[in-house]
């Protein structure tokens, strides 16, 4: 994925606003991917398209610039700023959904690792990245969850509807990132 990076870092005259500009960027891409929702009637916790933005900008732009746009992302929803799913902001860092958003922070530091270190060079590695984003993202979703709808609910509300979605996911973040390249 170097490759990509490297040309946009080429068009600019300057590494830093480079850099800049694909942090905001990618930040804006996991907006976008938010507003991809679907509720179900059974669990706070929408299927959005976050998850597979967080996995495609991780992966694009490496562990560095990844998870900067990951954090200027959940600042901008701290902030105020309407980011998260529903067009929602802070609330959304307080409530169920919490810990998924959260865990898009490891999730990028992962993802973005495995493609600086050259893991993703292949189809597979890339899906084993991609599948690495998902499950930490569902793992601190569930974590969080657990307080609101208790460990014996948790998997039924905040894993298994998740699961085929996140698989979909992984593969459509493997074929954007691939396509890109």
């Amino acid at each position: 994925m170097t490759t990509l990076v490297q040309n946009l870092e080429s068009k600019f005259s300057n590494a830093q606003v480079a850099g800049l500009t694909m942090v905001v960027a990618g930040a804006v891409a996991i907006a976008l991917t938010a507003q991809i929702s679907f509720h179900l009637p059974f669990t706070p916790v929408p299927i959005t398209g976050q998850t597979f933005g967080v996995a495609v900008v991780a992966l694009i732009l490496g562990r560095v610039r990844g998870l900067l746009a990951v954090l200027t992302y959940l600042s901008a929803g701290a902030l105020g700023a309407p980011v998260f799913a529903d067009f929602s902001s802070i609330t959304a860092l307080w409530g169920p959904t919490s810990g998924y958003l959260l865990g898009f922070i490891p999730a990028a530091f992962v993802a973005g690792y495995m493609a600086d270190t050259g893991m993703t060079k292949s189809w597979v590695g890339t899906l084993a990245a991609s599948f690495a984003a998902q499950t930490l993202i569902l793992l601190f979703g569930a974590a969080v969850l657990i307080s609101f709808v208790g460990i014996n609910n948790v998997w039924a509300m905040g894993v298994a509807p998740f699961l085929v979605g996140d698989v979909v996911k992984s593969f459509a973040a493997v074929a954007m990132v691939k396509v890109v390249e």
